[in-house]
C-alpha cells in the first residue's frame, strides 16, 4: 500500500492489462414483441452477436429469458440525441416464458405450464 492512500482496505497496484465485466440493469421499451425474440429501444448499443439475460416484467409476473442480439440501428429522438433499436432473439425460450409471452400477445387462454 502506499503511504499517501489512507483506505483501510488493502488495495493492489495493477501493471499491464486486466479484464473484467460491468453488469448493468437498464430498462429498455419494447416496440415489438414475437414469441422468438424482442425489438427494443436502448440507450447503449448493445454488440452485435452478444448475450444477454432479459427479464420480462407485466405486472406482478417477471420472466427471465437469455437472448443474442441480432441487429443494431441507431435512431435519433426528437429531443436530440441518439438511442438505438436492438433486435433480440430468444435462446432459452422455456414453455413458462412462451406462455407468459402468449399471454401478452393475446393468444388463446391455455393451461398454465404446470397446470393440470
Amino acid at each position: 500500500m502506499r503511504l499517501a492512500d489512507r483506505r483501510t482496505v488493502t488495495r493492489f497496484e495493477i501493471l499491464g492489462e486486466l479484464w473484467g465485466s460491468v453488469q448493468t440493469v437498464e430498462p429498455l421499451r419494447v416496440c415489438n414483441l414475437a414469441p422468438e425474440g424482442a425489438l427494443v429501444e436502448s440507450g447503449s448499443p448493445l454488440r452485435v452477436g452478444s448475450v444477454h439475460a432479459i427479464r420480462l416484467i407485466r405486472g406482478a409476473e417477471a420472466t427471465e429469458i437469455r437472448a443474442t442480439v441480432r441487429h443494431l440501428s441507431p435512431t435519433h429522438p426528437e429531443g436530440g440525441g441518439v438511442r438505438y433499436l436492438v433486435g433480440l432473439e430468444f435462446l432459452n425460450l422455456g414453455e413458462q416464458a412462451a406462455w407468459r409471452i402468449g399471454r401478452v400477445l393475446g393468444e388463446p387462454e391455455r393451461l398454465n405450464p404446470g397446470e393440470g
